[in-house]
This record gives structure tokens, C-alpha cells and sequence, in this order.
């Protein structure tokens, strides 16, 4: 790959800040998904890194439209539910935390990548598969909270079930969608960084 391919073409430092930090964000994100210990001040520090970004992001992307002000309180109500799983919480609410955690996050990706189908073509086909990959597993939630059993293929059961106080046996729903939001998080960078995502106010 050639040099002029990786250099930056964003127009603003606002811009090159959030796609720098959302890279790293993404990179976190993926390696603790693969990671089973706790490792609370890592996670926090991946989420303070990955709200930085995210405000970025949102402020390239115009914080005042309503698609990216709504993906910014989900996304800022995922990473406290997420902190607050990071710091010890009793066992019989665990389930209720992640399934906030994951549902919010999801949302978060799903508005945003909405708002990028409002921006040139090329932002339009990241942002339809973006939605395409929410959208499954929000419909698992929905779905698994009417018809027992049926969210069991994306894992979304366990989690559900634990909702009621029991116990969270299996987290693999809440690995997808921290894996989702990591490959999301790692595009998103990317389009920053080429400059392919623009707030005229911040030009420099």
C-alpha cells in the first residue's frame, strides 16, 4: 500500500484526533472481547478513549442533527452501564446490565450508521451495512422477549433469561456486539482519517 493511501486528507484536527482515537478504541474493543478476565481499568480506559472518539466522530458528523445527538446519548448510557459492570455489580442484576449495555450500544451503531445513509454515496454503503448488522441482533432482543427460545442462535438467550435474577451463564451476544462496534469503530476511523467525513465549521 502505498504512502498517499495512508496519509491523512481530514481538514481538520478535531477530525485526525477522533479517527486516531477511535482506531485505538476499536483495537481495545476487539482485544478485551477476546479476553475473559476482568481487567476493570483497561475496559474503563478503553471507554474513556472510546468516548473522546465518539464525541469526535459526532462532532465531524454535525452533534446538532438529531440521528448523531441520539447514537451520542446511547452510546454515552452504554459506556456508564459499562463501567458501572466494570466496577462489581450484584449477580442477580448482571443480566439487566448487559443486556442494557449491549442493547444500547447497538443502537448507538444503528443511528449513526443511519445518519452516514444521509451522506455521499460512498458513506451510504458503509452506513447500509452498519444497519444491516444491527439490525439482526436488535431483532434477536425483541424477538427473544417474545417467543422463548428463538434468540438462542445469536446468544441472545442466556442473556435474557438472566434478566429475571439468574444467573449469566453465557456472554457471547454481548462479544458480538463489542466485536460489531470494534469493525464499526475501525471504518469510521478510517473515513475520518481520509477526510471523508467533514464538519465545514471545523476546517482549519
Amino acid at each position: 500500500m502505498s504512502t498517499s493511501m495512508l496519509a491523512s486528507r481530514a481538514e481538520s484536527l478535531n477530525a485526525k484526533v477522533g479517527a486516531v482515537t477511535l482506531a485505538v478504541a476499536a483495537f481495545m474493543t476487539l482485544l478485551l472481547s477476546h479476553i475473559d478476565t476482568s481487567l476493570a481499568p483497561l475496559r474503563i480506559l478503553t471507554l474513556t478513549v472510546a468516548a473522546f472518539a465518539a464525541w469526535a466522530f459526532c462532532d465531524e458528523m454535525g452533534l446538532r442533527k438529531p440521528l448523531n445527538r441520539a447514537g451520542f446519548i446511547f452510546f454515552t448510557i452504554a459506556a456508564i452501564t459499562k463501567v458501572q459492570i466494570s466496577l462489581g455489580i450484584a449477580t442477580e442484576f448482571a443480566g439487566r446490565y448487559y443486556l442494557l449495555y449491549a442493547a444500547f450500544l447497538l443502537l448507538a451503531v444503528l443511528f449513526w450508521s443511519i445518519a452516514l445513509l444521509h451522506r455521499q454515496r460512498e458513506l451510504k454503503v458503509i452506513g447500509a451495512v452498519g444497519v444491516i448488522a444491527t439490525l439482526a441482533p436488535i431483532a434477536a432482543i425483541i424477538v427473544g422477549h417474545i417467543v422463548v427460545g428463538l434468540g438462542a442462535a445469536l446468544g441472545v438467550g442466556s442473556m435474557l433469561a438472566a434478566t429475571g435474577g439468574g444467573p449469566l451463564t453465557n456472554l457471547s451476544f454481548v462479544t458480538m456486539v463489542e466485536r460489531i462496534f470494534g469493525l464499526w469503530g475501525y471504518v469510521a476511523a478510517w473515513l475520518l482519517w481520509r477526510g471523508h467525513i467533514v464538519n465545514k465549521s471545523h476546517v482549519q
